[in-house]
Parts: structure tokens; sequence; C-alpha cells
């Protein structure tokens, strides 16, 4: 409803207005505070442009969500006398009889902010209008010559310059909305395009202002580079401002060739103002902008040249010259920004002499020698560095991978850089394992943002000729990297997600002249069934690509073909096929006898997901199966490879060896909201988990199970060592015992496990629920076997399904009653199903899931499969939630989507696709990669809308996510063109990245599930560093006197009999300790989230295996948190072989090889206890622990696995973190 405003003070502005009215219409009268559904009216003021020095002419329009409540506040002011003044003015109302449906509905349903949100934004907005006149930009580096003493300040280096002094056109200026400073370059009057470098507020490492012989300047020192766009001074308009403003800018690499040269060398900006008096000027609108004040400094600048082209190609001769691994690692050196040229050439002979000298170690001699000029200090010179790295060698560890792994360099494609990491161990593929004597020919290529993001476009910004350009043309060309070509391979499925490829450059072999990227794809199968599919060609390849362990080979008459249950499009045995106990057993072995002897205690999976030849999809174990078989279903067959060969090897890709436990998410929240699940509900299950999580350190066995639960310490074996303390008598102040457990290390670790934890249920809203489990999905065979004419089958009905979980060490679990079923991500309202599980199987008949442990088990009836009506799932690996939890059983019923496929799209131009046609489809989906955008949209609009998920934006939204999924397959992109936008420009306060909430200007305060539970968690404060912690804790001068030590010594004795740790021998350790520190100060150095040399992991993240570092996108966090779990457990490994390699488990325990590891782990232990300390000395004591701890249980002395027998839920790596 449209009211007029009359006698408004001209000096008020539209939030004063919008204050005073909102006293009468956020009244107890207008709005209840104890409803929890309850909303605040919205309304909207606006007030009519005054002249001269006045806000307004007095008149003005309020805008209210309906009639009724427009007549309601005209009876409040007019009957009841509730007058409402503005500055002692009071105001008058009068209807106008209109109503403007639209703008009604959006105030309706969207939530009313308070006008100090937006009184502050624009206030901000209005102070930072202003422009300034640059006359030059000068692109560089920071430098300190060789003769500077190390204290000078260093130089500046203009690489590229820019000039605007005699045009007088070029523009600095503050843009607060995309929190970032534009620089603009170009002539309206002269010419049609302008270049703009845009500098994020994030990116801005420190900034200094000065004057330079009457130049005024600003030196910008960047974590990356700056964003370089460009755009038209005088396209064409349409007086739509949303049109309009789309897209008119173009990311590019460069400003133009000559700046290409230097890009990948130099980034910091040396900007020269016009005027001297503006230096003074921007510094304070910094401050305005909540930016650090730029500090007043002397920095003088000259030219030096250290990238020209000439210098670049007279090094990439000299890399030639050198062996791959070394020339990677000396290239990285240039590219990573860490020398320049000169400083590189400088150190060309002691290079060539370690190449020539240390042909086996020099290369990761070199890759420490990154490492060490990363965070060199001042008084460091390079050569220095490099001697620092070489000392090293004497500690190196032994890295080897094992079968399913491979040391791999990566290389990340930015749009300006190239920045070269690793070799860094990944899961290796069938592809890679045919060439074991090849394998550093092949490396993997990351395309992500200046800042290791992946590329996200701001609504004025048009991506995708910077991406045909930069990432298609090194697609198509390939890459020189330290004097060598590699050309685009292939991706895997999941790869392709993070945006990450495989290059490869030519084998050498002995059968044929080489063997190149063509002919290794030619070899992986026909694929003439898609080859008219660009997205679905390069999907079958991908499936030879997928990180892959190998297991056992079996023959041809030891598999077969079987047909599919149920009816395209909803076959109910969509990517499964069945094992028998036998072949399971093999796989099962396989897998074991590559891991450490923990793994085998699991229980032995029920299912695993397998690639084989051209088949996909998961194996479950059928007891009806005799001798070595397996059988497949065409639903898993994706293409046909040759068979020439005898055997064929299974490839296992995921084995469900446990019962992951089930987790809220916002998603989820958000629809059983929705369906009727009380906000109370949800709120309680996140105190109580909260609770269990402050209590986890009450006893060993509550923290033992808090670290299994959410995958935590497992690189180091960290809840054995806690029920292995639990097992030597230790106990918490909150326990009984013989021994009480003080040490400030473990303290430390599950504190920050606890945080970590906490980060997620706040951040993520990913809340435990107990009782609840995480679960592959299979299919109930019974169909098959009535088919195959047996009697007396048990089946599912429709909506039934059958749980039996059974972890480690427990007797067997059968679910049953109503539960609730969804599958990740849930994204419309009927991804959320209820069900019934049926609880143990009747005995009396043949069951073909009766034995099937850690699956769900979906009904193989009715007219759609169960899956697919689980936002479209199938049985091909997709994991379901299952929920028993009552209060989440969602009382209101919605049907499922259908999602129909949108089909695939084909060539338009007639033949075969070809690889250039991949090549455009990995560069089309990076481009348009939305889903994140799509989920993060479908959620803030359920969050600002009345009618929440169902609203239909949501639901437009929900099938543009199905359709997003399946782009990668189906070659189809979303246009966000036509995506239904926000409700409004600000976010729910659930969507802060800072752990605490703060009054700001972007965000509101969500009322709903989500904003309460955001609200109800604190997080602490990142601790002190652990060696500030340890020098104020007072410890004992004499040798194995702590609490752990004294609960040993009886055990280790008994063995060891008189046994004595000397000070030469402890002193010994040192060699295997150094090693091992090397590579922890590696670790933390290289996955650590900032660029920042002084930025790196705390010794306690790499052990519980978790960055607490913020990050705006939690893929990059988990993707460098899984390749820090896998580098972590590869060095673990090794320390641990050093102390003790474990017998074969099919061979006796030989004692004495026990006892002699036992001194040995005993001695690392009290070296680490010694030097508590230093760095890394107390995690490289817990690998001793874990060695001292396995080797009694092996004696016989403790039974670690009675001491676990509670634990009851664990939760898969990093896959399962997503939502």
């Amino acid at each position: 409803m449209e009211i007029e405003l009359k006698f408004v003070d001209r000096s008020a502005s539209v939030w004063d207005v919008k204050r005073a009215i909102g006293g009468i219409l956020h009244s107890n009268e207008f709005f209840n505070p104890d409803d929890p559904k309850a909303r605040r009216i919205n309304f909207r003021v606006e007030l009519n442009p005054g002249i001269t020095n006045t806000r307004n002419d007095g008149t003005g329009k309020l805008f209210l969500p309906s009639l009724s409540v427009g007549n309601k506040f005209m009876k409040a002011v007019y009957r009841y006398g509730k007058t409402i003044s503005v500055n002692g003015q009071k105001l008058t109302f009068v209807k106008t009889g209109k109503m403007n449906g639209r703008l009604g509905k959006e105030l309706d349903i969207t939530p009313y902010l308070p006008p100090e949100l937006e009184e502050e934004r624009e206030d901000i907005l209005s102070h930072l209008a202003p422009a300034f006149h640059i006359d030059k930009v000068q692109i560089g580096v920071f430098y300190r010559d060789a003769k500077d003493p190390a204290n000078a300040s260093r130089r500046f280096s203009n690489e590229y310059e820019l000039s605007h002094k005699e045009r007088g056109a070029g523009l600095i200026w503050i843009e607060y909305a995309h929190k970032l400073i534009r620089i603009q370059l170009g002539d309206p009057m002269l010419e049609h395009t302008a270049y703009n470098i845009a500098v994020r507020f994030a990116n801005i490492r420190r900034f200094a202002i000065g004057v330079d012989w009457g130049s005024p300047f600003i030196c910008f020192e960047l974590w990356t580079p700056p964003i370089f766009q460009r755009e038209d001074f005088h396209r064409t308009l349409t007086g739509d401002d949303y049109k309009d403003n789309q897209r008119f800018r173009q990311r590019i690499h460069s400003l133009n060739a000559a700046h290409a040269v230097v890009a990948p060398y130099a980034h910091h900006l040396r900007i020269i103002l016009h005027h001297e008096n503006d230096l003074r000027k921007f510094a304070d609108l910094c401050q305005i902008a909540k930016l650090q004040r730029p500090f007043k400094a002397n920095i003088e600048a000259e030219s030096r040249g250290f990238f020209t082209s000439k210098e670049l190609y007279r090094l990439q001769n000299w890399l030639k010259t050198l062996d791959w691994p070394v020339a990677f690692q000396v290239e990285a050196c240039l590219r990573n920004g860490l020398l320049t040229t000169p400083e590189l050439w400088g150190l060309r002979e002691e290079i060539e002499r370690l190449h020539a000298e240390e042909s086996v170690d020099a290369a990761d001699i070199l890759r420490h020698f990154v490492e060490v000029l990363r965070k060199r200090q001042k008084t460091q010179t390079p050569f220095d560095c490099l001697q620092n790295a070489r000392e090293r060698k004497k500690t190196f560890l032994d890295k080897r991978p094992g079968a399913g792994t491979l040391l791999c360099h990566h290389v990340t494609v930015t749009p300006s850089r190239l920045l070269l990491e690793g070799p860094y161990v990944v899961q290796s593929n069938r592809v890679i394992r045919k060439y074991p004597d090849h394998q550093t020919n092949f490396i993997r290529v990351d395309f992500r943002d200046e800042d290791h993001l992946q590329y996200r476009w701001e609504r004025d910004v048009d991506g995708k000729s910077l991406l045909d350009d930069r990432v298609g043309g090194i697609l198509k060309r390939g890459l020189d990297i330290a004097g060598r070509h590699f050309e685009f391979l292939a991706y895997s499925n999941s790869a392709l997600r993070t945006h990450a490829v495989w290059f490869v450059r030519e084998l050498e072999s002995t059968t044929r002249p080489y063997i190149n990227a063509e002919v290794i794809r030619n070899g992986l199968g026909d694929f003439s069934g898609v080859i008219r599919y660009p997205s679905k060609y390069a999907a079958r390849i991908a499936q030879a690509f997928t990180a892959t362990d190998p297991s056992v080979f079996i023959k041809r008459n030891q598999w077969e073909e079987v047909l599919d249950l149920g009816v395209e499009p909803y076959q109910f045995t969509d990517g499964i096929g069945t094992i028998s106990p036998k072949l399971g057993d093999m796989i099962w072995d396989a897998l074991c006898k590559e891991r450490d002897e923990h793994y085998r205690k699991h229980t032995q999976p029920s299912a695993y997901q397998i690639r084989f030849l051209g088949y996909k999809g998961v194996v479950s174990v059928d007891h009806e199966l005799k001798g070595i078989k397996m059988r497949l279903r065409p639903s898993m067959n994706k293409f046909s490879v040759p068979q020439d060969e005898e055997e064929a090897e299974i490839e296992i890709a995921k084995a469900f060896e446990r019962a992951g436990e089930a987790h809220l998410n916002r998603q989820l929240i958000m629809i059983l909201e929705d369906r009727g699940v009380e906000k109370a509900a949800l709120v309680k299950l996140q105190d109580d988990a909260i609770k269990d999580i402050h209590t986890a350190s009450d006893t060993l066995e509550q923290a033992s199970q808090l670290l299994r639960a959410h995958a935590l310490g497992r690189c180091y074996n960290l809840h054995y060592i806690i029920q292995g303390l639990r097992a030597i008598g230790m106990h918490t102040q909150y326990e009984t015992g013989k021994y009480l457990l003080s040490d400030v290390f473990l303290d430390r670790l599950i504190t920050i496990a606890k945080n970590t934890i906490l980060r997620d249920i706040k951040h993520k809203a990913r809340i435990p629920i107990k009782e609840s489990y995480h679960l592959v999905g299979v299919a109930d065979e019974g169909p098959a076997y009535e088919r195959e004419g047996k009697l007396n089958v048990y089946k599912l009905n429709v909506a039934e399904i059958f749980v039996c979980v059974q972890n480690q060490d427990e007797k067997p679990k059968y679910i049953k009653g109503p539960v609730t079923l969804s599958r990740s991500p849930t994204v419309h309202p009927g991804d959320v199903q209820r069900v019934r599980a049926i609880g143990e199987p009747p005995r009396d008949m043949l069951c073909s899931f009766r034995h099937l442990k850690n699956v769900v088990v979906l009904p193989s009836v009715g007219d759609r499969s169960l899956a697919s009506c689980l936002g479209g799932g199938d049985l091909d690996g997709d994991e379901y939630q299952i929920i028993q939890e009552t209060s989440l059983l969602p009382p209101e019923h919605v049907e499922p989507a259908s999602y129909e496929s949108a089909g695939t799209r084909e060539l338009t131009r007639p033949g075969n696709s070809t690889i250039d046609d991949i090549c455009d489809f990995v560069v089309e989906y990076i481009n348009s990669d939305v889903l994140g955008l799509l989920s993060d949209n479908h959620l803030i609009i359920a969050d600002q809308s009345r009618h929440g998920t169902l609203d239909s934006k949501c639901i437009e939204l929900a099938q543009l996510c199905s359709q997003a999924v399946d782009y990668p397959k189906n070659g189809i992109p979303v246009d966000m063109n036509s995506a239904p936008r926000r409700l409004m420009p600000f976010k729910p306060d659930w969507k802060q990245a800072d752990q605490k909430i703060i009054q700001n200007t972007d965000y509101y305060e969500s009322t709903r599930a989500l904003g309460e539970l955001f609200r109800n968690v604190t997080l602490a404060e990142k601790p002190k560093p652990l060696a500030e912690v340890m020098k104020a804790v007072k410890t004992s001068k004499v040798a194995l006197t702590d609490t752990i030590s004294e609960a040993l010594k009886p055990l280790i004795m008994k063995h060891l009999r008189d046994w004595v740790n000397k000070d030469s021998d402890v002193a010994e350790i040192g060699g295997l300790f150094r090693g091992y520190v090397n590579e922890l100060a590696y670790t933390c150095l290289t996955h650590s989230i900032s660029e920042s040399p002084d930025s790196r992991l705390e010794e306690e993240e790499v052990v519980i295996g978790t960055i607490l570092a913020d990050c705006t996108q939690a893929r990059y966090r988990n993707d460098l948190t899984y390749r820090m779990r896998l580098h972590s457990d590869m060095v673990v490994r090794s320390i641990k072989t050093k102390l003790y390699k474990p017998h074969d488990p099919n061979e006796r325990f030989d004692e004495g090889a026990g006892r002699y590891g036992l001194a040995l782990a005993w001695l690392a232990w009290d070296f680490g206890m010694r030097n508590r300390e230093r760095f890394g000395a107390n995690s490289f004591a817990f690998i001793a622990l874990d060695t001292i701890l396995d080797l009694l249980e092996r004696f016989g002395d403790i039974d670690v696995r009675r001491s676990q027998e509670k634990v009851e839920v664990v939760v898969d790596d990093l896959e399962t973190w997503s939502e």
C-alpha cells in the first residue's frame, strides 16, 4: 500500500523517517516478539529531493507490504492518536489508494533491515567519491642490491611503465562496494578503450606514500598480482542500469605485449600522482574505507631490467641442460618471485656443482632451497639459503610413495603467472601406473585466479575472453616449463571440479618412436558411442584418470555382465554390481597389504567403488556368488576396452570400511525448517554437540572418540595414542587411574581439534547427529534372485531401506523405524524423504543383503528408484544420510523433483570430437562453474523470503543446481543471466567469514534457524605459539620423569631390562629428528593459505590435519588440507619405518626385532621430551610414542582394542566435508 508523506522536516534523511515510522510498525501491536516465526514488518520510505541545501522538499512516500497493514497503520496513527514526529515536526499521512503489487510482494517476503546498515554504507560511499589524477603507473619488484647493508630499505625496480603525464587521463579511486582500489588508464576524448588495474583490499600486504624528486608516489606491495581489465569508454547503453552494468569489463592477463613479458615475474605497483597534496587526501580516504593507512617512506626507484626477453631466453637455454627435477626447482625460484635473474645467475656455478655431485639428491636439496628462500631473513643471501638447504641433505628421509600414490610436480596457471610447487604426494591412476619408469613426465596443472582461488566473476566482469586466451591457449598449445614442453592429456571428473588437469611430456619408448598424449588417449578404449558429444567423450576418458588404488587381477571367465533392474531413467541398479565373498576377501587383503596394520582392524567392507576396464560404479558382496566372481551391469559400462590380455585389474576408488556419522548442513537445515521441523530442535542438537565438544577432554575415551568421529589426527594415529595412554593406566583429572595425564602438547592438540569442529559447526552448520549415519547406497538384489528362479526371497518394499552398521570391535547394529533419508546436495524441498528402516531381516527367508554392513540398501521395486528421488542420485558411489533423530523427521511431505535430463550437447559441425573440442569444453566449464554460486543464492533467497525454500525462485534455482551438477557430463551450462536474483543486496549474518559477529554494512541478522545457529557458537582465539607456551612450562631437568614416561617405564623395562638411555645414544636420534623437522617445516610453509613468507601452519595443525586460517573458498582450504595430510602421512610413515619396520602380518611377530624397535622408539621419545621447546620435537615424540604403544600391544602387555569398545562413529576424509 502506498501512503503519501507530508510536512516532513526538510533537514531529515530517509533514515530518520524510517526510524520514526518503525517505532509504530515494530511495536507489540504489529509484531509479537514471542512468536519464533514472526518477522518485523518491512517497509520503504522515499523522500522527494529538495533544492539548495535541504535534504528533501517536505514530501515523500511510505510503501507498506499490504492493504491490511496499511489500514492498520492508519488507524493506529489517526484513530488511536499515535503521532509520529521527526526532528520535532509531526508527519502527516495520506492514503493514495495505490498498490504496487510487485513492491508489496517484495516487502512482504523480505526481512526488515535496520536503517543504520544502509545509512552507514551510504555515508561511506559518499565520502569515497573523489578520484585522483595520476601521471605514471610502474610495475616491478622490490629488491636489495648485493652491496646494500642488511638493514637497508628495499629499492623498487621499474620493470614496466605506462605514462599518462602528458595526457593527464589516468585516475585512481576507491570502490568500497567491491572492496578494491581501481586505477584507470585512458583518455575518453582520444581513445575508445580504458585499461584498469584493480587492487583488492585483501591483496594489499602494505603500502606507502612519499615524494621522490618532486614526484608524489604510492607504492603497493601486493600478495599476488592485481586484476587487469579493459572496457569501452563509449559502450552502448540501454537505460536499464542492471543490464548496462553487466559484463562491460573484460579480464585480461596483461596490459599489452611489453607488459606480458614481465607480468609473470613482477607485479608490485608504484603509482605517480599528478598533485602532491592528493597523497594526504588518498590516505584519509583509505581510513574511511577501513583500510590500513599508508605509511610514509623513501623508496628509491630505477629500471634494472631483471626480466627482459633476452635474460629469460638465456635462462631457458641453461635450464635445458639440467635434469628435469632440478630444472623444475630452479625455475620455481624465478616463477614464484623468490629470486631475480641476477641472483639466479649468481648461483649458477653452485647449482651446476650440486647437479654434478649430488645427482640423486640435487632436486630434493633445491626443493628445500625454495622453502628456505620463502622465509629467509634480511641478513641471509641466496647463497646462504642454498648452503642451508645443502646441509639438510645429511638428514633426508626416504619418502618413497606407496603403490597407489606418486610424487607429482604441480603447476598453477593464473592469469599472469605460472607457479611451480612440489613434488607432492598424490593418488595415482591406471594410466600413470602403466608407465612406472616415466612418472615424472606427468604433471598436475591447476587453473586458478591470482589468489589461488577458483575463478569468480563480478557482475560487471566478462572473464570468457581471458579464459579463451589464457586457459584455452595453454590447453591447446601446451606449456613450456624449465626447457621442456608439456601437452594437455586429460582430467579426472573430480579434478575437473577443482579446475585441475593432467599434462604430459613425450615418453621415451623402446617399442615405438615416442609416446605422447594422443598415443596415451588412443590406447584407453573405444569411445565411438560418445564421440559426437565433447563433454561426454571427455568424461569417458576421465574415467581412466580416476584416483584409484590397485588391488587384484581377475580372468575373463571370472566376470560377467547381467541385466539392470528397473526402467530408464530411474533404474534401481544404476551403477551397482556384485562380487563374491572370496573376491571381496582378495580385494581387502590387497588393500591392507599397502597400508599400516591398524587399517586391517576395520570392519571388512561390504562394498567397493571400482574402476574396471570401461566400467565404473560400486560392487557389493553377494553371498550367493561362489568362488571368484564379479557381476557388472550395462549401466556401469561407459566404454569398451580392447581385451588383448587374459587378465584385467580391479581398481579401487574407495573402500567403505567405516560407517560415517551423519551431519546437518546449511541446505538440509533450511529444508527441514521449511518442512516443519522446529527451530528449537535444531538448536538443541547444536547445543548437545557443543557440550560434547567442550567436555571431550574430560575423559581419554571421549577425547579419542572425538578425534575418530571427525577424522582428526589420523596421520599421527592420535586417537590410538590416547587409547594407548588409557591402556597403560593414565587418566584425566576427572577420571581415576594410576597416572595423571598432564601434557601441554596433547592439551593443545585437543583444543585445536575442538576449534576445528566448532568452526565447521559455526560456518557450515555441520552438526553431528548421534545414532545417524552417512553410508554408500546399494541395491536390493532380491528381484534379481527371483528372476534367476530363486524362491522364498525377502525384498524391500517401496520407501523401505536396510541399514546395519558395524564399526571396529563392535557388534552389528540394525536400524529400525522411521528415518529421514537424504543425499547431499539437498536443494529442492523434496530432496529429503521419510522412509522406514526394516531392522534385521527375517531369518527364514533368502535375503540378498543380510550380511551387508556399513551400507544403505535401497529397494528395487516401485515406479521410480528411491535414489533418484534424493537429489537425482544413483548407486555408482553416491552416499546417503540416514537420520534416526525423531525431532528431525519432517512432518510435512513434499514430492521429489523429477530431475529429468536436459540432454547432451552435440557438435554442431560434421565429424567427431577432437582434443580441441575437449579443451574448449574445459574453458567453458571453468567459466560456467556456478554450482557454488547457485547454491549460495538459493540459501540466501530462502533466508530472505517468507516462503523459504518453497519460494518459486528457490524451486527454479534447485532445477538450475541439478543442471549445474550434470554439466560436466552433458555439456549444457547454466545461463546465470536468467537465474533468479537475490531479493536484496545484503547477506544474512551466517554468511560472514569472520569468526566474530560485528556490525557490518554488508550483512543483516537472520531470523532463520541458520542465523540463530551461527550466533550460538563462539570460537576461541587462536592459541599462542607453542614455543612461547613451552618456555613458560616448568619441566624437570631430569629426563623421562614426566607422567607418560613414568607410566611407560615398567612396561618397557620388562623387555629392555637394564637398558638406560645414554645421552650419546639420545643425541644420535638428532639426525632422524632433523630430517623430520625439515619435512615438517616444508609442510607447514607450502600448505599455508597465505603466500606470506612469515605465514605457516602450526605444528599442531599438521598433527590434527587441519588449517585454521580463514579462507573465502572452503574448497581451496579442503584441497590444501587433503594434500597436507597425504604429505604428512608419507613423512610419518618414513619416521616410523626408521624406528620399527612392521613384520609381515602373515608371519609370526619377531620379538628380537620388536625389542630393537622398542629401544629406538624409547630413545626417540626421550629426545623429543628433552627438546620440547624446539619446533617439531613434540610431534616427533608422539610418532615415537605411537610406535612404543604399538610394540607393547604386540608383546601383549596392553590391549588397546579393548579400550576402544565405546567408539561408535567416524567420518570419511575430505570428500564428505563438502555440502
